[in-house]
């Protein structure tokens, strides 16, 4: 079971579940857990019943409403839960893990947007879990930079907020396009209650088929054939 952990303060939902649908096309069992300040993942995909806090959605699951990374676990236990192949969780709220979870993640990736209020926001989220990892090795991040605009937007402008210090970057970030038709599809995606790529931009794509690429062990045709696959499903 491969865990990866996205924090930050910004609207990642549409990444995240755009990469559980495609890894879910490469014939992977996926759960996406919501640990979002406004718990959005109800209103992406629909109706979420409350007695049913863990949810089927275009072909993966999406837990809510869990207090703890722990307190999902466990409930996974009891109710002899499926096992599954990549747990994907938005995580924007420190009490949500253990410090020791950072660690035991297979991958942690830092997501940002451009605006100030999210990165004010992400800034303080930072703060509180520097503080929790004051005694122990703080977690290595990937980085993925949302909404970016060709010659207008600046990295340096989002890490200048979060002044990292003893946090480690791996790689290069990936950037992903700002797209008015990606917007579109959002808003259409969320009022039909379905998950649909196909419309997506090719530059949109190719930068999901990148974080695929870093986070997994995939290769990269395996990664643009769930891709099409992905496409071709409208659910």
């Amino acid at each position: 079971m491969k865990k990866w952990i996205f924090t930050g303060i910004c609207d990642k939902s549409d990444l995240l579940l755009y990469m559980c649908k495609i890894l879910t096309h490469g014939d992977k069992r996926v759960l996406l857990v919501d640990a979002a300040l406004d718990a959005k993942y109800r209103y992406c995909i629909g109706y979420q019943h409350p007695q049913l806090p863990v949810t089927e959605f275009a072909g993966f699951d999406v837990a809510g409403g869990f207090a703890t990374l722990s307190s999902l676990e466990q409930h996974l236990l009891n109710e002899d839960e499926k096992d599954y192949d990549y747990i994907l969780m938005d995580v924007e709220r420190a009490d949500f893990l253990h410090p020791g979870d950072w660690l035991d993640a297979d991958a942690c990736i830092w997501v940002s947007g451009f605006d100030l209020t999210g990165l004010k926001r992400s800034a303080s989220l930072l703060e509180e879990l520097s503080g929790q990892w004051s005694d122990q090795v703080s977690p290595s991040f990937h980085r993925v930079y949302l909404n970016v605009i060709e010659d207008m937007t600046d990295e340096a402008y989002i890490e200048g907020y979060l002044n990292p210090g003893r946090m480690a970057w791996l790689g290069q970030p990936v950037k992903m396009p700002w797209d008015e038709l990606f917007f579109g599809l959002k808003i259409q995606n969320e009022h039909a209650g379905r998950l649909v790529l196909k419309p997506l931009s090719r530059h949109y794509k190719r930068s999901l088929i990148e974080l695929i690429l870093q986070l997994s062990e995939w290769d990269r045709r395996h990664v643009r054939r769930a891709m099409r696959h992905a496409e071709r499903r409208r659910a």
